[in-house]
């Protein structure tokens, strides 16, 4: 064995060197201690208060000890658990550990069977959820979209219950508010068999956004308060755009989304020291053309991974983005936008990346594009792979006995080895005549239907018995509640 012999273990990918982290993060402390944020939440600004933030008014002072002391008690690695304990499905969040899912909130929704534009419904979340589940290569769930067709403050209450009840996967949650927080943990406690053994193994994620440039709203810092106090991971992750709500260099606008994200850490430590907590940033630039957020921009997927790097340096998890597109349509920019936005993810290494499936910039959920990124997501990590180097695989023996000339169909080295070759499930490697023997099909054909197929014939795990009644009671409640 040769003497400090190194190797790499996967395939290696980076933008920033330790010493423009370290500039980096220094950067983040002085904006949070000197610039301060605008917290409209009264209990939060009396957290911080006393643990040593200076108050004026709204404007919050947090000084670099409370961020560090933050960053000392947050972990790095913990486990989000499958709500039928089927280990595969779990979520372990460490180091060198990607994951793929959809996004939220989206108005509208390419319907699966028409290909037409049209608003979110409430049956939309249980197909969503459902390919989600039958899906290899797509580890967490969230809605593609708002439901439009309950009760105006309880869409994300009956997404959830909807996403929950079709599949078993870790669900990434958002709600307007405390209350209809508080019932989409009700469900989740409901499935785990009560708050100490949510606590345990807990089975979804809460997801809140602060406003930029550096503010905490009062809806989005109460939701933070609950998700603390009930020991739900939480991600805190703010949406600016360079050059609109944040410095049009890509060093600041990197800036500023670790404190808007890092004034949420402070919280949450505060609360409940050692909560699991993601830090965020859909980072991309503002379009000055067409004044939109830009989804499929180069800018995003460089961007991501230098927040990527920022939040590992630190120590923390990240909630990144990729595979979506700013196309309007399921066509070659979809797929070329979204291909590129997966790579660039799972090369950075961001822990869990989301909005797979936004077409037209996050305004449209697409279960097309889901399912299409799905086999990008299986290409990308074959590529993070890498390949060992030893003297089986470089194959100098083989190479000797089958010497120029000859082929290596018949050696026993490539029965060993071929196995490991990535197969693809949606991309076509046939010579034409078998192609168009077959349909001359597209990948687009191909995806409409392995979507078909998913939607038509697979079963999810189903809830544990009890679990439904308890959902219905809680959404009755809910209806209840707002009838008042």
């Amino acid at each position: 064995m040769r003497v400090n012999y190194q190797t790499n273990a996967s395939t290696q990918f980076r933008v920033l060197s330790d010493d423009q982290l370290e500039e980096m993060f220094h950067a983040v402390l002085r904006v949070l201690e000197e610039v301060g944020v605008n917290v409209h939440n009264e209990e939060a600004r009396q957290i911080l208060g006393d643990n040593g933030a200076r108050v004026e008014d709204l404007r919050v002072h947090i000084p670099s000890y409370m961020v560090k002391r933050a960053l000392s008690t947050a972990p790095r690695s913990f486990t989000v658990w499958a709500r039928d304990g089927d280990p595969e499905k779990n979520l372990h969040i460490g180091p060198g550990r990607p994951y793929y899912g959809p996004g939220p909130t989206c108005p509208n929704f390419l319907d699966p069977t028409t290909g037409q534009r049209r608003k979110y419904v409430r049956q939309d979340a249980a197909a969503v959820a459902k390919v989600c589940d039958a899906l290899p290569h797509i580890a967490f769930c969230e809605s593609l979209g708002t439901v439009s067709d309950v009760h105006p403050s309880l869409g994300a209450t009956y997404e959830f219950a909807e996403m929950f009840a079709h599949t078993s996967k870790p669900i990434v949650a958002w709600s307007y508010d405390w209350q209809d927080g508080e019932d989409i943990h009700k469900m989740a406690v409901a499935a785990a068999g009560g708050q100490k053994a949510f606590e345990k193994r807990p089975n979804y994620i809460h997801y809140c956004e602060p406003l930029s440039p550096l503010v905490g709203g009062e809806e989005a810092i109460n939701k933070l308060i609950f998700a603390a106090r009930h020991r739900v991971p939480l991600i805190f992750t703010p949406c600016p755009s360079a050059g609109g709500t944040a410095p049009a260099t890509l060093a600041g606008i990197l800036i500023q989304a670790a404190a808007e994200s890092w004034m949420g850490l402070v919280i949450s430590q505060l609360i409940a020291p050692g909560l699991p907590y993601f830090m965020g940033g859909v980072v991309s630039i503002m379009d000055m053309q067409r004044a939109v957020l830009a989804y499929g921009a180069p800018e995003l997927s460089l961007l991501q991974a230098g927040l990527t790097e920022l939040a590992h340096y630190v120590g923390l998890p990240l909630w990144t983005t990729g595979g979506c597109t700013d196309a309007k349509v399921i066509d070659q920019q979809a797929a070329l936008e979204g291909a590129l936005s997966v790579l660039f993810a799972g090369l950075s290494g961001g822990d869990l990346c989301h909005d797979v499936g936004y077409i037209e910039g996050g305004m449209t959920g697409s279960l097309q594009q889901l399912v299409m990124m799905n086999e990008v997501i299986g290409y990308t990590r074959h590529i993070r792979q890498g390949f060992e180097v030893t003297p089986e695989t470089l194959a100098v023996d083989v190479i000797h006995q089958v010497g120029p000339g000859g082929h290596f169909l018949s050696e026993k080295h490539t029965l060993r080895h071929f196995r490991e070759f990535w197969l693809p499930q949606l991309m076509d490697r046939r010579k034409v005549d078998d192609w168009e023997a077959t349909g001359s099909k597209t990948l687009g054909d191909r995806v409409q239907e392995k979507l078909m197929e998913i939607l038509e014939t697979y079963q999810p795990p189903a809830l544990p018995e009890g679990v439904p009644a308890q959902i219905e009671e809680i959404l009755a409640a809910a209806e209840a509640r707002e009838a008042e």
